[in-house]
């Protein structure tokens, strides 16, 4: 180095080369060494790899939807996640014995994650338009499948293996999802036609207890309440007319004689035996009150009544009896009071009067009620006939009142119960109506599940297809020895070069005539050269032959071994030829 300008000249450069290049030499065989045994000591990685591309559905989704909803990338990592699982590499490990030697130093959890290090999948996307969204996305069209393994041919089994267990698991998962909607659908749709049985039955029942009280019936109840109204009053009035028919006939019943006699066409009373007798009877009290009992008429008229009694037995004469009295007693009165009490008329009618009030009395508490209910005047008994039927009219007409007040009470607890069914009935008729509406939605879906289902068993649905099935790899992708070699190179020659500046800074001797100047302060007038013997010219010139030989000897085991395991000699040349071609 130039103290001056603190720069390096080259002399010093050769110099330190000159010192230093057995370290230099020593680092960078070593290291050199190293690195090109690594490159070719590693063993060769195969890689088999399969495309698969993703075809679309060959019926169009306007007129039949797929069943499966999800976008390929979810699906490829679900069926990732399958066919990843422990259980179903330890199956495709035991099958092509992998990884043999590992089994008795690693654990089987490692073996595992070791072939998943060794699987890769890659997706290819484009650009293309969702559907969904109308907008510019990236969809994946197609995805790689590739497997590494020190064995060719068993990187390219695996390799196979593994696209067709994604494509079965793709096609099983596809079909067992349409299955299962399907199956879905077809539940709800038995579990609707269940429930709507029961609605319906539950609504007939309803119509059945609440048949009148529905809406639609509220009209027909106000009508038929209006109607029984009109009959109520029409009752009412009809009640009033025969009332007052009865009053008109019973006024004519209390001017007529019960027992009064039939008269002539010449106007002359007709007496039957019994009324013959009761007017015998009255005639002997009068004769008795006149006469004496031994006296002949008297016997006489006993004897007619015996005669008479012989022949119409006995019958109840209490009512004449009692009208003879009350009239004897009024005539009594009179008599009284005009002739006074000793007059012989007075005495005459008193002593009768006596006698048949004593006769009255002789008679049991019921005489003359029979002669009350069994009259023979004709015109009293039709009298009394038209009075009981009127009578018998205004009940029947009352009971008709009646009933026709139950139907309408009836009609009206019907009116009245019109809005609470009708509340009820909507309700019914609501969860009638969304439960027919979602059996026609799930039917409507059902069917196109069928469809889909079809779709996907017919293998016409969205699918994998293998484009470019696993081949046997004729090079390995790695190690790139080469690549290895390179960087050995480098790093060797950092590592030669990064020692002997290391070593020429450490060194304190005094290397020239400059730094001997430097030390001493005092000027060096001449230097001696290294004075060499032949022996150790011989030594120098055979150390250079032997570097020389290991040099080349290296140069030719590094072309044989890149020959061998990287690319033959030839190939290589008639690469570097292109390329300098293209220059």
């Amino acid at each position: 180095m130039n103290e001056n300008t603190g720069t390096i000249e080259p002399q010093m450069i050769k110099d330190i080369i000159r010192r230093q290049k057995s370290v230099f030499l020593l680092a960078f065989i070593i290291i050199f060494s190293a690195a090109a045994i690594i490159a070719f000591v590693l063993p060769p990685i195969y890689r088999s790899q399969s495309h698969i591309l993703i075809e679309e559905q060959q019926i169009p989704e306007e007129y039949v939807n797929t069943a499966d909803t999800s976008y390929v990338e979810e699906r490829l990592q679900l069926i990732s996640q399958q066919i990843m699982s422990r259980p179903q590499l330890l199956e495709i490990i035991k099958n092509f014995n992998l990884y043999a030697n590992m089994r008795d130093q690693y654990t089987t959890e490692e073996i595992v994650d070791k072939f998943r290090e060794r699987f890769n999948l890659e997706t290819i996307s484009a650009d293309v338009i969702d559907r969904r969204t109308n907008r510019p996305s990236s969809a994946t069209i197609a995805f790689t499948l590739s497997f590494d393994d020190e064995k060719p041919e068993i990187a390219q089994k695996v390799a196979n293996r593994l696209t067709s267990l994604y494509l079965e698991e793709n096609l099983r998962t596809r079909e067992a999802r349409a299955t299962n909607i399907t199956s879905f659908l077809q539940q709800e749709l038995d579990n609707l036609k269940s429930q709507i049985n029961e609605l319906e039955d539950k609504i007939s029942r309803f119509k059945q207890q609440h048949e009148y009280e529905l809406p639609e019936f509220n009209a027909i109840n106000l009508q038929a309440v209006s109607r029984l109204q009109r009959d109520i009053d029409q009752a009412e009035m009809d009640i009033r007319s025969l009332n007052e028919r009865k009053i008109y006939l019973e006024g004519q019943l209390a001017g007529i004689d019960p027992q009064g006699a039939l008269l002539s066409e010449e106007g002359k009373k007709i007496m039957n035996p019994k009324e013959r007798l009761k007017f015998l009877r009255l005639q002997l009290v009068t004769l008795q009150s006149q006469l004496s009992a031994k006296h002949p008429d008297v016997k006489k008229l006993r004897r007619e009544i015996a005669e008479l009694e012989t022949q119409v037995g006995d019958i109840d004469d209490s009512l004449d009896k009692a009208k003879r009295l009350e009239e004897l007693q009024g005539r009594l009165v009179t008599l009284k009071g005009r002739l006074g009490t000793k007059h012989p008329d007075v005495i005459k009618l008193a002593k009768e009067v006596e006698i048949l009030a004593a006769e009255l009395k002789r008679l049991p508490p019921t005489a003359g009620k029979l002669a009350e209910t069994n009259p023979e005047n004709p015109a009293y008994i039709n009298i009394r006939t038209q009075i009981a039927s009127t009578s018998m009219e205004i009940k029947s007409r009352r009971r008709e009142i009646e009933q026709l007040k139950r139907e309408i009470a009836k009609y009206q607890q019907r009116i009245e119960n019109v809005p609470r069914v009708e509340r009820d009935f909507t309700q019914m008729s609501r969860d009638y109506d969304n439960a027919k509406y979602k059996y026609n939605e799930i039917m409507n879906k059902l069917m196109e599940a069928r469809v889909a289902q079809g779709m996907e068993e017919s293998r016409k649905g969205e699918r994998f297809t293998i484009i470019d099935p696993a081949q046997l790899p004729e090079r390995p992708i790695k190690p790139n020895r080469l690549a290895i070699v390179l960087i050995g190179f480098v790093l060797a020659l950092g590592a030669g070069v990064g020692l002997g500046a290391v070593r020429e800074n450490l060194n304190d001797t005094i290397k020239t005539e400059e730094e001997l100047g430097r030390l001493t302060g005092l000027p060096v007038f001449t230097s001696i050269p290294l004075m060499e013997s032949d022996k150790e010219r011989r030594q120098k010139r055979n150390k250079k032959i032997l570097i020389i030989v290991l040099l080349v000897a290296a140069i030719a085991v590094a072309l044989l071994l890149f020959h061998l395991f990287v690319m033959p000699l030839d190939i290589l040349l008639l690469k570097l030829q292109r390329k300098l071609a293209r220059l």
